[in-house]
């Protein structure tokens, strides 16, 4: 077989997993990266092989992060191929060490009047299913994948308490949403004539039937950029971060920030409770 059905192979084997769309392309994608990188069969892939890779990783002065997250893509390729096609490729893949330091960056966070102008740009611009996605995530701490499971009964039936979206790991998880948010989708619901509306139940459509990741990415640079935001900003997933940083602002207990979250780990959580990285830098100029 050739490095292209393995890699297509591996492909499936996501898509069975039920890993999400963003996982299964990251995956792929830093896989390709690294089969042109070495440039030969994977079968004969060895420990210089992953070192040179890692070495070429830092040159082009990736974050440890990032590094360690395109390891990871290597390691689950090598260790599927060998476990389904009988390979036996020993390189292990060492990830690089890393201290964990919870703290956010200011330069990458969107702020209350940030949103408020995202907010004022979508709606100058009479764009009520962009103003509604927004407050979807600033409103309930939704994942944009979540957000997008969401459909037209939920709003009708007034749901509050939504419990048949799947969150990360394509595990069902209860999702809270506020008078405030119904009252936005409702809103939405009234306009939605696009095409396709009367034949999917999802609540968020577009001209080609319901709209994707891609397309919410598209959305916020687009309002983003209307309203003087910096693009460093502009990432749907800073709409969740706003919403957990205004629970543990307004004092609410961890756990239940974690409950609303959809973390399984209050480790995780506990970055909501740190203050950002400027806060540290002017600490350390004041000593």
């Amino acid at each position: 077989m050739k490095n292209a059905d393995y890699l297509e192979a591996f492909k499936d084997y996501l898509i069975e997993e039920e890993k999400s769309i963003g996982t299964i392309e990251g995956y792929t994608s830093d896989v390709k990266d690294f089969l042109l990188f070495v440039g030969k069969d994977i079968n004969d892939i060895n420990r210089t092989d992953l070192n040179a890779y890692k070495e070429h990783l830092r040159q082009r002065k990736l974050k440890t992060l990032t590094i360690n997250r395109k390891l990871v893509g290597v390691k689950q390729i090598i260790d599927f191929v060998n476990e389904r096609f009988g390979l036996s490729i020993s390189a292990r893949v060492r990830q690089e060490k890393v201290q964990k330091q919870y703290s956010l960056k200011d330069e990458e966070l969107l702020t209350e009047n940030d949103y408020e102008r995202l907010i004022k740009a979508a709606v100058i611009n009479a764009d009520v299913r962009a103003k509604a996605l927004f407050e979807t995530m600033y409103y309930s701490g939704m994942r944009i994948s979540e957000a997008l499971q969401l459909r037209i009964d939920h709003v009708i039936n007034n749901q509050k308490i939504i419990e048949d979206i799947k969150g990360k790991g394509s595990k069902y998880r209860t999702i809270y949403v506020s008078e405030k948010l119904l009252e936005s989708l409702k809103e939405y619901l009234e306009v939605r004539t696009q095409p396709f509306s009367s034949t999917t139940k999802v609540l968020f459509v577009g001209e080609r039937g319901p709209i994707t990741r891609q397309t919410a990415h598209t959305l916020i640079k687009k309002y983003a950029a209307a309203a003087g935001i910096p693009e460093t900003k502009a990432h749907v997933h800073n709409l969740r971060h706003l919403f957990g940083l205004r629970l543990a602002s307004k004092g609410v207990p961890i756990q239940d920030i974690a409950k609303f979250m959809g973390h399984t780990s209050i480790e995780v959580t506990k970055i909501y409770l740190e203050k950002p990285q400027s806060h540290y830098a002017n600490l350390i100029d004041q000593l």
